[in-house]
C-alpha cells in the first residue's frame, strides 16, 4: 500500500510545510524537525523557476518570508537559492532528506507544473510515499494515476464529488468545512480527509471525533500527542 494512504489509514499528523513553530517554514530544517518530532506525513509547496526548477516554497514572491522582493517563477534557480541566503530548497532536496521516513504531501500551485513535479517524484523514487494536492483539478487530474491525488479547498459548498471525479483518493478541506456530515461523505465515496491548518488542540481533538484522517499543523510537537491510539 502507498505510504501515505497507510499513513492516513491510521489517522496522521502532517507537517505543514515542515515544522514551522520549531524553523522556518518549507526549509530543510524544517523538514528535518517535522520528521524527527514524528510527523506522519510533511507537506510542501511547489512554485518553478524561470529556468525550469521545482522549489520548496509558498509564495511566488519571498518578501513574507525572507523579506526579498524577489519573484521566484520569474528568476532562476541561482538567484531564488542566492536571494534567500540558500534557504529555499529544490524539491528533489526536500524529497532526498525524507526519504521515505514521512509521507509527503506535494502541493503544486501552478497546474502547468505537474510534469516538472512528476519528473522529480521518479526521479527520486519517491513516487511511493509521495502524493501531490493541489486546489486546481486540472493538477490532481494530470497527476493521477502516477501518484495518490488529493484536492485542497477553502470555500464552501466543499469538493468532495468533484475530487471523486478527478480520480483523487484524499480531499483536504479548511478545518472549519470537516464537518462530521462532510466527512461522512467523503468516506462513503471512499477518500481520505485531511483538515488544515490546526494548530489548537481542543480543536485537533474535535477534528478527529468527527472522524477525520489527517490534521495539518504548524506545530507537529503540540498536535501529535491528540492524535486517536
Amino acid at each position: 500500500m502507498h505510504l501515505v494512504l497507510e499513513r492516513l489509514g491510521r489517522r496522521a499528523v502532517v507537517g505543514h510545510r515542515g515544522f514551522p513553530a520549531a524553523a522556518l517554514e518549507n526549509t530543510l530544517e524544517s523538514f528535518a524537525k517535522a520528521v524527527e518530532a514524528g510527523a506522519d506525513i510533511v507537506e510542501m509547496d511547489v512554485q518553478v523557476t524561470a529556468d525550469g526548477v521545482p522549489v520548496v516554497v509558498h509564495d511566488e514572491d519571498l518578501r513574507r518570508v525572507f523579506g526579498v522582493g524577489l519573484n521566484v517563477r520569474a528568476a532562476s534557480w541561482g538567484e531564488v537559492a542566492a536571494a534567500s541566503g540558500g534557504r529555499v530548497p529544490r524539491l528533489e532536496d526536500v524529497l532526498r532528506l525524507v526519504d521515505g521516513r514521512a509521507g509527503a504531501f506535494v502541493e503544486v500551485k501552478h497546474p502547468e507544473d505537474v510534469g516538472l513535479v512528476l519528473d522529480v517524484i521518479k526521479g527520486v523514487g519517491a513516487a511511493g510515499w509521495v502524493a501531490v494536492i493541489s486546489f486546481h483539478l486540472e493538477a490532481v487530474r494530470a497527476a493521477a494515476g502516477v501518484v495518490p491525488t488529493g484536492l485542497v479547498y477553502a470555500k464552501p459548498p466543499g469538493a468532495v464529488a468533484e475530487a471523486k471525479r478527478a480520480g483523487c483518493s484524499i480531499v483536504l478541506p479548511r478545518y472549519n468545512l470537516a464537518t462530521e456530515r462532510a466527512v461522512a461523505f467523503a468516506h462513503r465515496l471512499g477518500l481520505y480527509v485531511v483538515a488544515w491548518t490546526v494548530n489548537d488542540v481542543e480543536t485537533a481533538r474535535e477534528l478527529w471525533r468527527r472522524g477525520v484522517d489527517g490534521v495539518a499543523t504548524d506545530d507537529v510537537a503540540a498536535i501529535l500527542p491528540t492524535k486517536p491510539l
